[in-house]
């Protein structure tokens, strides 16, 4: 039965300013959560005279079918903010409030029973029913959960704002239902995990319960709770791990620079962007990367494209090296999860994995930043990086979007040559020029000449502050000069180089910030950094070796400098101090050590165990947390509002920079806010907003010290380097094409086959192929050859009704780029195979 939601009756107090009645909910059997929201109110910035008692619901006359609520509790928060408005020469921040206010009654809801409530904000009827009623305490990952992880949970912990939080006298039961028939797939009882209450570094403020799934089969669910009501809808399966990992690569997309957005691979298009920057060289103020550049006329001007937007700016960084880094290392670690025509980018049906396609675009920037003849006089800088690329000033939401910035005159600089930039491309090009090799041998090439001239500035200038960035430089170069002679191997000056620094910096610990500290994010040493040495097959120092994965080891088992493991806490943030921006939700930071285990570890049931910590981590920012909140946009049935993203503005409100109107399809999918934060910013455009949070920001338990509003920059703004790209590659982890049964050509349709073209899939691929074609049901033969035209594989098959040849076995032909055959009659069909290793 549904919820039958009758009238709306607005009887407001002058001073609760336009709140009405929106919906209901239940925290528990006997508390019955009432949701207020306000009209727009436009709060000053500065000498603010409006309080949050100004709006501050009316506990009093509020009646359920006559009966007065034992308590009432107060929780509010922001839930819609638009862009600053001037009024009378003052700055203004129109915001929409969202009151919850929580009844608690002496007897428990009764199922099918009509309800009506009655309030000064007006009455509201509905039936209860648990079947249809949403449980506001029932916190699931609101969009799937791997199938492969052994460990899958939900959780329940009522919080009531000022009222705080409760224990239940009785364990109730739980049921989990199918989507579509309703019928109980799964049924025990809750269980008690403990006392989280307070406001310490971690706490959610609830008494916390577990709801374990671990038993439940790929499909599409709710959890229903006796007496109390039912949960979001969630999945279990590779179709949804697969959508979660594409939504947050596309996100990357969304933030590409230097070219259009633009269909078929996006519906959040928005034109060609900072495609020419000044050659300014600025040095920075007082660091690398830092600093406005102010482009003065006449500046000689180059043409760039590459890289990403920092966040709701447009500047790409120093500290975006990290994004190459980690997409490099973790595409060279998980090679076989990525296909082509993965994603629906640009560069899909290029033949290269579509994950490898996203990581070369963002070492694109560092190859336009790289000095030589073509964009310096100076012989000295030749081989030298820029540092990156900045304007005078932060561009503005609501008024800016990457193609019309500041209306069309906002003009980029460079920064000058640095070390840290000039070593990490060093190592990003050499690294690529391995990755890319079997797709396209001259790209190869180039890289690895690129990676060399970039090293010997840096050796020429005695460079050699940046150990971790040196060290990986050195690293690659080695692996793209071995000659596979184990003596002159051991003795490449580049290999000779990585070991010294290796065993200083990660082995003997080091020195701040050149630590290898997983899940700290200021130390200068990632796995990513060194991981490559524990994936070669050519020679390397065993006891380095062994020392470096036994560090690795160390992190995941140990939890990291955050110390954090699953079985100590009931929501797996991953964080546990220092939590600053961009610390809360990007849990990839804290799953990097076990994801890399799960990876090098060649124990079946400790590959599971880490697996299992990736997993339960990578159900935190879409929904199983405190707030049942997704911090990713386009991702779960709670989404964010108002992320200070400013290319979405004009993608939610439907608007165009230079005017007119567009279609309103709401916020840009794939970014990952900052989330909750331990500190309140004092900036009077951030308090805003947190002052009409309540209780008060200071007394909230940590992870729930958040709301929505873009002007709250501290919860509400993301990075691609600090939040982004840490969870696009964790879910790169969770998600393996090569295992997906249900991947079908549909995720392949621009590769369609035309004339004699054939669609390989998945490719790359280690164990099976399948082909499509245009010849449907008839016999056809498959011949493939490796690149020198020796037949390795022959085989008869039978095309189906729609061209596909399913499974085809592989596994027995060697690694390396192939060319297929399909043979009818006198006609003969080509495709292209990558054939990874397992």
């Amino acid at each position: 039965m549904k919820i039958y939601i009758l009238v709306l009756l607005q009887l407001v107090c002058s001073y609760a300013i336009g709140q009405e009645i929106v919906k209901i909910e239940t925290a528990s059997s006997n508390i019955l959560v009432v949701h207020l929201e306000s009209d727009w109110v436009n709060i000053k910035e500065t000498n603010r005279p409006t309080t949050y008692n100004d709006f501050k619901p009316e506990t009093d006359n509020w009646q359920v079918n006559g009966e007065t609520p034992l308590e009432v509790g107060i929780y509010s928060g922001v839930i819609d903010e638009k862009k600053k408005i001037i009024i009378s020469n003052q700055n203004y921040f129109p915001l929409k409030m969202r009151h919850k206010m929580y009844l608690v009654f002496p007897s428990d809801f009764v199922e099918n029973q009509s309800y009506n409530i009655t309030s000064n904000y007006g009455d509201y009827d509905f039936t209860f029913n648990q079947n249809s009623i949403y449980c506001e305490s029932i916190k699931v990952n609101q969009v799937g959960y791997t199938s492969n992880s052994n460990v899958r949970y939900a959780n329940f912990g009522i919080y009531m704002g000022d009222e705080g939080s409760r224990i239940l006298s009785n364990l109730p039961d739980f049921f989990v239902k199918d989507s579509l028939t309703n019928s109980i797939q799964l049924s025990s009882q809750l269980a008690y995990w403990g006392d989280d209450t307070g406001n310490d570094m971690v706490s959610s403020g609830e008494h916390v319960y577990r709801i374990d799934l671990s038993n439940l089969n790929i499909g599409k669910y709710y959890v229903e709770i006796e007496g109390m009501g039912r949960s979001h809808y969630f999945g279990i399966g590779d179709e949804y791990s697969r959508g979660i990992a594409k939504t947050h690569l596309k996100g990357m997309y969304h933030q590409r620079c230097g070219m259009a957005l633009e269909q078929p691979f996006t519906s959040f298009e928005r034109g060609s962007c900072h495609h020419e920057v000044a050659l300014t060289q600025y040095p920075g103020n007082g660091n690398e990367g830092q600093g406005w550049i102010n482009v003065s006329p006449g500046t000689s001007m180059m043409n760039i494209e590459g890289g990403y937007h920092d966040a709701a700016d447009y500047d790409r960084r120093i500290y975006h090296t990290l994004i190459s880094l980690l997409f490099l290392n973790y595409f060279e670690a998980f090679e076989n999860h990525f296909i082509d025509n993965q994603y629906n980018i640009p560069e899909s049906g290029n033949g290269i994995p579509d994950f490898l396609d996203e990581a070369l675009w963002g070492v694109k920037i560092w190859e336009n930043l790289q000095l030589d003849s073509t964009n310096s006089s100076d012989p000295s800088l030749f081989g030298s990086v820029m540092g990156g690329t900045e304007r005078e000033a932060h561009p503005g939401y609501g008024y800016d979007r990457a193609d019309w910035e500041s209306n069309g005159t906002a003009v980029y600089g460079t920064y000058a040559p640095y070390e840290s930039s000039t070593y990490a491309s060093a190592g990003f090009f050499a690294q690529a020029s391995r990755l890319i090799a079997p797709y396209d041998l001259q790209k190869s090439i180039t890289f690895l000449n690129r990676a060399i001239t970039a090293w010997d500035y840096c050796q020429n200038n005695n460079f050699d502050t940046r150990k971790g960035y040196k060290m990986y430089a050195a690293l690659q170069l080695y692996l793209a000069t071995t000659t596979g002679n184990n003596s002159m191997d051991m003795d490449n000056p580049y290999h000779i180089t990585f070991r010294n620094l290796a065993e200083t910096y990660i082995i003997n610990g080091g020195n701040w910030p050149y630590q290898y500290l997983p899940g700290n994010s200021s130390a200068r040493i990632t796995t990513s950094h060194f991981v490559s040495y524990l994936l070669t097959d050519f020679a390397v120092d065993a006891n380095l070796a062994d020392g470096l994965l036994l560090k690795i080891k160390n992190g995941a088992d140990t939890g990291g400098y955050m110390e954090w493991l699953p079985e100590n806490y009931p929501y797996a943030q991953g964080v546990t101090k220092f939590i600053g921006w961009g610390a809360a939700t990007a849990q990839g930071r804290y799953a990097d050590p076990a994801a890399f285990m799960y990876r090098l570890s060649t124990d079946n049931v400790e590959k599971q165990h880490y697996y299992d910590i990736v997993s339960q981590l990578g159900d935190y920012s879409l929904g199983l947390n405190p707030l049942s909140q997704s911090f990713v946009t386009g991702l779960g049935a709670n989404q964010v509002n108002s992320p200070l993203h400013l290319d979405s503005y004009w993608t939610k409100y439907g608007l165009q920079p230079q005017g007119g109107t567009q279609a309103a399809i709401g916020n840009i999918p794939g970014i990952v806010i900052y989330g909750y934060t331990e500190g309140k910013s004092g900036a009077d455009y951030q308090t805003a907003v947190s002052d009409y949070v309540y209780p008060k920001w200071d007394s909230l338990p940590i992870q729930r010290r958040w709301t929505d509003g873009w002007s709250l920059v501290n919860s509400n703004e993301f990075t691609t380097w600090e939040t982004m790209i840490w969870n696009v590659c964790m879910y790169s982890v969770l998600y393996n094409t090569q295992d997906d049964n249900t991947l079908s050509t549909i995720e392949h349709s621009r590769d369609n086959s035309k004339g004699n073209k054939l669609l390989i899939y998945p490719n790359p691929s280690f164990k099976l192929m399948n082909i499509k074609s245009s010849i449907l049901n008839e016999n056809c033969t498959v011949w493939v050859y490796d690149l020198t035209g020796r037949l390795i594989l022959k085989t008869k098959a039978t095309t189906n009704s729609s061209g596909i040849i399913s499974n085809i076995n592989i596994s027995n032909i060697k690694p390396g780029l192939h060319i297929v055959e399909l043979k009818y009659g006198n006609e003969t069909y080509l495709g292209k195979l990558v054939k990874n290793e397992h």
